[in-house]
C-alpha cells in the first residue's frame, strides 16, 4: 500500500509536469544544422559522459552516464538525484561503462498516465563479478588495466513509483581478449519481435602493425564468428545478439546453430558496433560498424547476416596488419589501395559460414577513412518535413556530424549518387550533400522523441539537443 508521502509526491510531480512551461534555449542553428528551415535547441545539460537515452514520454527522458548513473530529465531540468545509481558495480575504463537503454510498455499501461505505466527499462553495462565461469582467462587483471573482473550483463528492471527496480538478469557474456578495454559494443534495441538485440564488440583492439599481427593470425585467440576457421568457439563477442524479454533463445536459435551462445547470434563477422536500429517500414534491421584506420560502415542486416571482420573490412580484404593500424606507416595507404588484385585479395577472405548459415554481404556505404560512426536512427515522423519523414539518420563521434540518407524503394540500399555510386566515400567532400549535422562533438545517440522531434545526444558536450521547425514557437 502506497504511503500518504508517495501519493502526494505523484500527485505533485504530476501537477508540475502539466502546469510547469518548459523553454527549449535555441542555439545559433547556422553553426549546426544545413538545412535552414530547421533549428536547434537545448534540452538540457551538465550530463557527465551521457552514451545513451530513452524516453518515458514526452518531455520524460532518460539519459545513462557511462560511469553508472541513469539521469532523468523533466520538463528540461535534470532531477537532483539519478534515477538509478550503481556506479559501485560498473567498471567504466576505456569504452566499457553502463552503455546501453531500450524501453517498452509491459502488459496493463495506461497511456493516460505516465505514472501508471507498467514500464520495462533494458540496460546493458559492464558489471564488476566474483564469479570466474563468466570470466575469459585471456584477460588478466594485469593486461586489462583493472583488478576486477567484469562481464557484459544485460538486465531487466521495472520503473515502478519513479524508481528502476527488480533487476532480472537476462543475458552474460565474457568481456573477450587481452585488451578489452575497448570494442565492447552495448547498444540495445527492442526489435517489432519484442526481442532484445545487443551489440557486442570484438573486444580486441590494435595500434600498431606489431600489436596488429595478432589479429591477422589464424587461430591462436581468435574466435570462429571473427571469420578463423581454426579460432576459438563463439563465446558472445564480435556480432549482433538476441534474447526475447524473459531471457530466453529467441526464435532465431537457428539461424547459425542450435549450441550455447551460437544460438544468441542474430548476425557476426562484427569489428565493434555503436547503433543498431529496425526500420519501421520493413522491419529489417540496420547497423553502424566501426573500422580501423579505414572502412567505417552502414549495414542492412539479414539474419545471419557475416560483416566480414576480421577477413574483410569495408569491400576490402584485410592482408597486411598495417591496414589495421590507427596511424598507418608513411607511404602505406588504406582500404583497396593496399593490393589492385581482387583474386589474391580474396583469398584472404576466407569466411566462416558455419555450414552455410552465416552469408556475408558488402555495406551499403563504406567510408575509406575513419569517422567513428555511431548511432543510426530511423525517423518516423513527419514533423520535420515530408522529405525526412522515414529517413535514415546516422552520428558521428569524430566531428560531430549526422548524415541523412534517403532509401531505395524497396528500402534495401540506400540512394547514392554520383561518385558514391560505388558505395564507397573516398572523401570528405563526396558525402557534403549528405550532412545533416556538424559540429556537435561526439555524438553518441539519436533518438526520436515522442513529440516527433530528432533527439541529438553528446558525449564531448554532455549535452542533450533537439531539431525541430525554425518557425516553431520556443516552448
Amino acid at each position: 500500500m502506497k504511503t500518504v508521502l508517495q501519493i502526494i509526491f505523484v500527485i505533485v510531480l504530476s501537477l508540475t509536469l502539466v502546469y510547469t512551461g518548459h523553454h527549449y534555449l535555441s542555439v545559433n542553428s547556422e553553426e549546426f544544422i544545413t538545412d535552414h528551415d530547421l533549428k536547434l535547441e537545448l534540452v538540457a545539460e551538465g550530463f557527465n559522459s551521457p552514451i545513451s537515452m530513452g524516453f518515458l514520454g514526452q518531455n520524460d527522458l532518460l539519459v545513462l552516464e557511462k560511469e553508472g548513473k541513469v539521469q532523468r530529465v523533466i520538463d528540461n531540468k535534470i532531477l537532483p538525484y539519478p534515477l538509478l545509481d550503481i556506479t559501485s558495480i560498473i567498471n567504466s575504463a576505456g569504452e566499457r561503462g553502463l552503455l546501453g537503454i531500450a524501453i517498452s510498455e509491459g502488459n496493463g499501461s495506461d497511456n493516460d498516465n505516465i505514472y501508471n505505466k507498467d514500464f520495462d527499462i533494458y540496460l546493458l553495462y559492464t558489471e564488476k563479478t566474483h564469479n570466474s565461469e563468466f570470466v575469459n582467462n585471456y584477460c588478466s587483471p594485469e593486461n586489462c588495466k583493472s583488478n576486477d573482473w567484469v562481464v557484459n550483463s544485460l538486465y531487466k528492471y521495472k520503473f515502478k513509483n519513479d524508481k528502476l527496480v527488480n533487476p532480472e538478469l537476462l543475458l552474460r557474456t565474457p568481456v573477450d581478449k587481452n585488451s578489452s578495454l575497448f570494442h565492447i559494443g552495448g547498444v540495445i534495441t527492442v526489435g517489432p519481435d519484442n526481442n532484445v538485440y545487443v551489440t557486442a564488440g570484438d573486444g580486441n583492439i590494435c595500434v600498431s602493425p606489431e600489436d596488429c599481427e595478432n589479429v591477422l593470425k589464424d587461430g591462436g585467440l581468435r574466435s570462429q564468428t571473427a571469420n578463423f576457421e581454426n579460432g576459438i568457439r563463439p563465446s558472445g563477442s564480435g556480432g549482433i545478439l538476441s534474447v526475447n524479454v524473459n531471457g530466453k533463445i529467441t526464435n532465431y536459435d537457428n539461424i547459425l546453430g542450435y549450441d550455447y551462445p551460437l544460438n544468441l547470434y542474430y548476425a557476426y563477422g562484427i569489428r565493434n558496433s555503436f547503433g543498431i536500429d529496425f526500420d519501421p517500414l520493413t522491419g529489417y534491421l540496420w547497423d553502424t560498424e566501426n573500422g580501423p584506420a579505414f572502412g567505417d560502415e552502414i549495414n542492412l542486416v539479414k539474419p545471419g547476416f557475416n560483416s566480414g571482420w576480421a577477413k574483410k573490412q569495408g569491400v576490402w580484404s584485410i592482408i597486411n596488419s598495417s591496414q589495421l593500424a590507427v596511424d598507418p606507416p608513411p607511404g602505406i595507404e588504406r582500404g583497396y589501395h593496399f593490393l589492385d588484385d581482387p583474386q589474391i585479395a580474396n583469398a584472404y577472405e576466407r569466411f566462416v559460414n558455419f555450414n552455410g548459415k552465416g552469408k556475408y554481404s558488402d555495406p551499403e556505404l563504406t567510408w575509406n577513412y575513419p569517422v567513428g560512426v555511431t548511432s543510426i536512427e530511423f525517423f518516423n515522423s513527419g514533423k520535420l518535413g515530408e522529405e525526412y519523414k522515414n529517413d535514415l539518420f546516422i552520428g558521428t563521434f569524430n566531428d560531430g556530424l549526422i548524415y541523412n540518407f534517403d532509401l531505395n524503394n524497396d528500402r534495401t540500399q540506400l540512394v547514392l549518387n554520383g561518385e558514391l555510386q560505388d558505395k564507397v566515400a573516398e572523401t570528405n567532400e563526396q558525402l557534403q550533400d549528405a550532412i545533416f549535422g556538424k559540429n556537435m562533438d561526439s555524438i553518441t545517440d539519436l533518438e526520436t522523441g515522442p513529440d516527433g522531434y530528432l533527439y541529438v545526444l553528446s558525449i564531448g558536450e554532455g549535452k542533450v539537443w533537439r531539431i525541430v521547425p525554425a518557425d516553431k514557437v520556443n516552448s
